[in-house]
């Protein structure tokens, strides 16, 4: 945290002191953003992309992203938004019912809501939003994260390029917030067995993935265009106040994370969750059948992607 918003932090209430750094987020950073090669526009082959996200009390991010994402990507001939509503009890169902249904009606966007957590646990629903996604690559794009005008075209361009096999990660320092920008195909995805839910509710999950994937033999590239950098900053309470019933710092709970993630490589065990990820009752796009995430994930390995 810088030495400015520790002091924010410390001067204003949570609520004006999360507006301005928004401001600062949106109006203020800067970011050189250049043309994008005319070629990811016409290329032989369209891979359908799933972008994942999930919320659990961040509606104050998905008002300003999620929107704004779909619009950005739409034009993509094979695009899915998955939402995960993680038991959000800021009213996020209410708002993406009234703001969002006409992106589900149009065949954009998948929300599922589960009743079932009551804090969140970043690898469960990060798995759950990958696992349900239908399409053949996977791509986590955390809440107060915007992709970046037609990024879905450069993700399939740099596929088209590098192989299949292929862990993208869109992150440039000293742009933080979007270390988790993670693209798989869903194959290479579903062979590592997701993120790690073993691990405490946050922190590490990211980077051991990746890790895990070099491991495996999987070819690890970081794309640095800062078209694809925007984010909205979090304080270190914003990130682990969900997580736990008493507040813990979250360098602790990363740093927790990271013994056991190198434990477990240099142990050689880089697939994660084997006895499988775990099993939601999940409502889909405000329906009222109650249904199986594993069960519906199971059905949708079974079909074509989009």
């Amino acid at each position: 945290m810088s030495k400015l918003s520790l002091l924010l932090r410390n001067l204003l209430p949570q609520k004006i002191e999360r507006t301005l750094r928004t401001f600062r987020d949106t109006r203020l950073r800067k970011y050189h953003v250049t043309a994008l090669p005319a070629e990811i526009y016409n290329q032989s082959h369209y891979y359908s992309i799933s972008f994942c996200s999930t919320c659990m009390n961040r509606l104050f991010h998905l008002k300003h992203t999620l929107e704004k994402n779909i619009i950005d990507n739409m034009s993509y001939p094979k695009v899915e938004f998955v939402l995960i509503d993680y038991n959000s009890q800021d009213g996020l169902e209410n708002y993406a019912k009234k703001n969002f249904s006409r992106y589900i009606e149009a065949g954009l966007l998948n929300y599922y809501k589960t009743f079932q957590p009551q804090s969140f646990h970043a690898s469960k629903a990060k798995n759950l939003s990958h696992a349900l996604a239908k399409g053949e690559i996977v791509c986590n794009v955390d809440g107060d994260n915007f992709t970046g005008k037609d990024f879905s075209f450069y993700i399939n361009y740099l596929y088209n390029r590098h192989g299949e096999e292929t862990i993208f990660q869109f992150h440039k320092p000293p742009y933080w917030g979007t270390v988790g920008r993670l693209s798989f195909q869903k194959k290479v995805f579903m062979k590592l067995g997701g993120y790690n839910e073993a691990f405490l509710p946050i922190g590490h999950e990211d980077i051991d993935l990746v890790n895990r994937g070099s491991e495996m033999g999987f070819l690890f590239k970081q794309e640095q265009l800062e078209n694809f950098q925007r984010y909205l900053s979090n304080t270190t309470f914003e990130k682990s106040v969900n997580c736990v019933e008493e507040l813990r710092d979250y360098y602790e709970l990363e740093g927790s994370n990271r013994v056991i993630s190198d434990a477990n490589i240099e142990n050689g065990i880089l697939t994660a969750n084997a006895s499988g990820m775990e099993n939601f009752t999940i409502y889909k796009n405000f329906g009222r059948d109650a249904l199986s995430s594993k069960e519906l994930i199971m059905k949708y390995n079974d079909t074509v992607s989009l």
